[in-house]
């Protein structure tokens, strides 16, 4: 019999008890799982090591589960049978040998919300399962595990889940469907639409250089009065180079008379 405690604890913050065994009875603490468990509803099992991809031949389940090589006594989940009812925690007894229940899951209310974490295996490694049907009857009774706690699906537009940030070169292609576009992409978007505006006129010249810095000689070029009625008026220009426009006035303009807009 241990030696009762008689005085405080003091863990420094730091420190933990690690190892204890699940609580079994009334003033035995609760492990970090069986708290979580009692929270949500789940029934804890063991973990298993492996847990079926496909149906097995329970009778003679072979020598591996998942790319895991079994030895005696391996707790695995059998999750996809072709007979739900056989679905179920299950001991390992040999490759050529029937595989029995597990003793914590072969009666009806053992099967109410359990959840298994498995260990190993190719595909279920640290992988957790559910099992979702109500009180079946054990053998009888189809049962379905389904996974516990995995991470959403992607998202579409017809279902919720987890939506993925398109890159630039993503967002400036314009053919994926399933990421989404935050507005610094929009705004570096390649296809948009850019501007520049400036005044114009110093009252001597007739041809006036202005400096879009837009790359391209794409350009759609706007003069507009910048007083009175603010109409748009006829002017000659030409895209001298990929950054800049030359207009050329008949008379020259007064100082800010006209307001130009570049839009590529």
């Amino acid at each position: 019999m241990g030696k009762p405690v008689l005085s405080d604890l003091d863990f420094a913050g730091g420190a933990k008890i690690t190892g204890l065994p699940q609580a079994t009875a009334n003033g035995q603490p609760l492990t970090f799982e069986q708290l979580g468990a009692a929270l949500e509803g789940l029934a804890w099992k063991d973990d298993v090591r492996a847990a079926s991809t496909a149906n097995i031949n329970l009778a003679s389940p072979g020598a591996s589960i998942d790319g895991v090589t079994m030895v005696a006594n391996d707790r695995f989940l059998a999750k996809n049978q072709t007979a739900g009812a056989e679905n179920g925690i299950y001991v390992w007894n040999g490759a050529a040998v029937a595989a029995t229940r597990a003793s914590d899951m072969n009666v009806s209310a053992e099967f109410n919300s359990a959840t298994v974490p498995v260990v190993s295996g190719t595909t279920n490694a640290g992988t957790t399962w559910r099992q979702t049907t109500a009180s079946p009857v054990v053998g009888t009774t189809s049962v379905v595990f389904t996974s516990f706690n995995a991470g959403a699906g992607a998202a579409s537009e017809t279902s919720a889940g987890i939506a993925e940030i398109a890159t630039q070169a993503e967002a400036d292609t314009g053919t994926d469907d399933v990421r989404f576009v935050t507005p610094l992409k929009l705004a570096n978007y390649s296809g948009r639409a850019r501007r520049y505006a400036t005044d114009i006129g110093d009252g001597s010249n007739t041809a006036i250089t202005v400096t879009h810095n837009l790359t391209t000689r794409d350009v759609q070029v706007v003069v507009r009065r910048n007083s009175g009625s603010y109409e748009e008026i006829l002017v000659d220009w030409g895209a001298t180079t990929v950054n800049t426009i030359t207009l050329t006035f008949a008379a020259a303009p007064g100082a800010a008379q006209y307001r130009v807009i570049v839009i590529a």
